[in-house]
């Protein structure tokens, strides 16, 4: 039975009579799908944690002890295990200065790796009677009642049946945190009484910290709720005046800095993206029209036989469609292979707030990843397409 010459076959034919070209074609195009399906997941994964971290501090004005600035940030953005600590007392004479509405505290507890779990991590202690913070990630509703503790754990937390080890110790999870794309998914909460009797039962065994455990008379640092109406400048000056050694972080300018600080690094990414893409079409181009110098010749046969210029250019663009998706397909799966499983190591690399995509929104970014390369690498051939258009009849066979 005699096989039906169709487009699509004769354009099959001629990929695979190039094998070394259409591996050349193909990694190219392959290459321009991985970093654009990358920029657009990366991206939107940066952005998500950034509105996790505007979600998430929860207060107008954060305060530490002076000179501790980066470290507070470095604990916020990417869970970094810190310590510094200030006067408790403070936390109660900020509370009556005009302007503010409420305060909560934070003692920051970091553990030695041979002591705790696999590496340092940072373990918070906070007051469930006055946080307007923590108990809110939660994801189900956690009340304190006579000699129970409080352990919440971020997201990114490993427990072993809902229970975190310390020191030898097993302590019951009470629930877990939202995550949100930040370095507080890699922190463990406890109430300060819990902490505090971690803390002392370690010591009792032995075990030992980097930082200090006096969670009654010292603290890491404050958050501050305004009042409605209360300006953040005049009021951070009021506390300024009020208290000594300590410096103030205002919420909206810590966010904003960090809006500027990816803004820049996001336009890098569509800039290599972007590049990449332009270079792929132009180099498609190129190789698409000088090809149909070589292949003259048949398309001249193809014309002796019947097939019109429009069947000419249909093989022209069913072969830029194939390795266009091929390519597509492969750098896409490339990429994902490569950011899905790794992304928390990504993120951490990153040193920026980091919450990957859900898988709505990934397949979406797929679809366009393979819709532009494919539309990419048809564009490049129309040059190409062109050039069989204008060919004389019999003109290959001279």
């Amino acid at each position: 039975m005699e096989k039906t010459i169709t487009v699509k076959s004769l354009a099959l034919a001629n990929i695979s009579k190039k094998p070394y070209r259409t591996a050349a074609l193909t990694v190219l195009v392959a290459l321009a799908a991985g970093v654009l399906f990358g920029t657009l997941l990366l991206t939107a994964s940066i952005k998500g944690g950034l509105g996790g971290i505007k979600n998430r501090i929860g207060a107008d004005l954060m305060i530490v002890p002076e000179g501790y600035e980066s470290q507070a940030e470095g604990v916020l953005l990417n869970g970094e295990p810190s310590y510094f600590y200030m006067d408790k007392a403070v936390e109660e004479t900020i509370g009556e200065i005009q302007g503010v509405a409420a305060v909560t505290s934070q003692f920051y507890l970091t553990s030695l790796s041979e002591s705790c779990c696999d590496f340092p991590i940072q373990i918070i202690g906070f007051d469930p009677s006055s946080d307007f913070i923590i108990k809110s990630w939660s994801l189900k509703n956690v009340l304190k009642t006579s000699g129970e503790e409080i352990i919440l754990a971020g997201s990114n937390i490993t427990t072993e049946k809902n229970t975190l080890r310390f020191f030898e110790g097993r302590h019951e999870v009470s629930a877990r945190l939202a995550k949100s794309g930040t370095g507080m998914d890699n922190v463990i909460y406890a109430d300060l009484a819990s902490l505090q009797k971690i803390f002392d039962d370690a010591k009792a065994k032995g075990f030992g910290f980097i930082s200090d455990g006096d969670t009654k008379s010292k603290t890491s640092v404050i958050f501050v709720k305004l009042a409605k109406g209360a300006k953040p400048d005049s009021t951070a000056a009021r506390i300024k005046g009020t208290v000594s050694g300590i410096q103030i972080i205002r919420s909206d300018k810590f966010v904003s800095g960090l809006v500027d600080s990816i803004s820049s690094f996001l336009v890098i990414l569509y800039t290599v993206s972007l590049l990449v893409l332009l270079i792929t079409v132009l180099t498609l181009s190129i190789v698409f029209t000088l090809t149909i110098n070589e292949r003259l010749r048949e398309f001249s046969i193809l014309r002796v036989i019947g097939a019109d210029f429009s069947k000419l250019r249909a093989i022209v663009f069913t072969e830029a469609g194939i390795i266009g998706s091929i390519g597509a397909i492969t750098g896409i799966g490339l990429s994902a292979l490569i950011i899905l499983p790794f992304n928390f190591v990504i993120s951490q690399k990153l040193n920026m707030p980091f919450m990957l995509s859900g898988a709505g929104q990934i397949i979406i970014f797929v679809l366009v990843s393979f819709v532009i390369l494919v539309t990419a690498c048809l564009i490049a051939a129309i040059a190409g397409a062109v050039k069989v258009s204008k060919k004389e009849i019999y003109s290959g066979l001279k």
